[in-house]
């Protein structure tokens, strides 16, 4: 009996690995040189307004074209590549040639059409031919790129000598100066903290000492509060001998004194009365 078929397995859509067998040798693979003029497709904008050559159909700055890139082998300028570009024209399709120019930061029209005329390049040619021309502009223009020459140097020279005082400098002796300046900062922040604590124990004790001073004069009066509440009830109730000697001692004290006021007022009194009858009597004779 034959096996069934396995089922059908599809294959991954996008291979990452790929499978190289044992017997792989890159260096039979042949290279892929590409030539160094060849030609790079890019879309650009035009630089400047040009009109064909052919048809007479202008084309605006800005407007866009699918062109072709490459770099120009035959020149230069101070080791800068020129790029050359080749767009072709949208009515006649004929051949529109123009090349980048980094002496003068602009384009150079070469085949297929016309550039057309722009005011501040004649300034620009204008301003070129008075330089030419003029003598003292020219040494005017000298003597600043002198001076800013100058002013370079000058700035180079400096920053040579303060490479020079950073390389004598020993990094040794400025770690240990810090050193010692954080040791000297934490010393006086350790002063100041100390003096602080002191005033803090000061406040504490003075404030420990007038509680207790409280305490003790409350306490005190708590005493005299609890001996003239129970010398009342013993005075109320008449158990003076039931009292404690101290206790005794000062409720017979204060009857003493009680008793000395009582008689001293009744001899005021006697005295009192005997004075309102010798007047009566005298009185009653006349």
């Amino acid at each position: 009996a034959s096996l069934p078929a396995p089922p059908h397995k599809m294959g991954e859509r996008k291979v990452l690995n790929k499978y190289y067998p044992p017997d792989f040798d890159p260096t039979l693979l042949p290279r892929n040189r590409k030539p160094r003029d060849r030609q790079i497709e890019v879309r650009i904008m035009i630089p400047f307004t040009l009109c064909c050559s052919m048809c007479k159909e202008f084309s605006y700055r800005g407007k866009k074209f699918n062109s072709k890139k490459e770099i120009a082998q035959d020149v230069t300028y101070l080791g800068i590549h020129i790029h050359r570009f080749f767009i072709k024209c949208p009515r006649c399709a004929s051949e529109i040639v123009f090349r980048t120019d980094p002496e003068h930061a602009d384009y150079i029209l070469e085949h297929g059409a016309t550039r057309n005329y722009e005011v501040w390049n004649d300034r620009r040619g204008e301003d070129e031919d008075e330089d030419e021309n003029d003598v003292m502009k020219a040494l005017e223009k000298k003597t600043h790129d002198n001076k800013i020459e100058m002013d370079i140097l000058d700035a180079l020279d400096d920053a040579k000598t303060l490479n020079a005082r950073h390389q004598k400098v020993d990094m040794d002796k400025v770690l240990e100066k810090l050193r010692k300046e954080q040791e000297s900062g934490d010393a006086r922040d350790k002063i100041e903290l100390d003096d602080e604590e002191e005033e803090l124990v000061e406040q504490t004790e003075f404030e420990k000492n007038v509680r207790r001073i409280s305490e003790d004069e409350e306490k005190a009066r708590e005493r005299e509060r609890e001996l003239v509440m129970a010398a009342t009830k013993a005075a109320i109730t008449g158990g003076v001998q039931a009292q404690p000697k101290r206790l005794a001692g000062v409720l017979v004290k204060r009857k003493a004194e009680e008793a000395a006021d009582g008689e001293g007022s009744a001899k005021g009194q006697k005295t009192e009365l005997a004075g309102l009858l010798g007047g009566y009597s005298s009185s009653s004779s006349d």
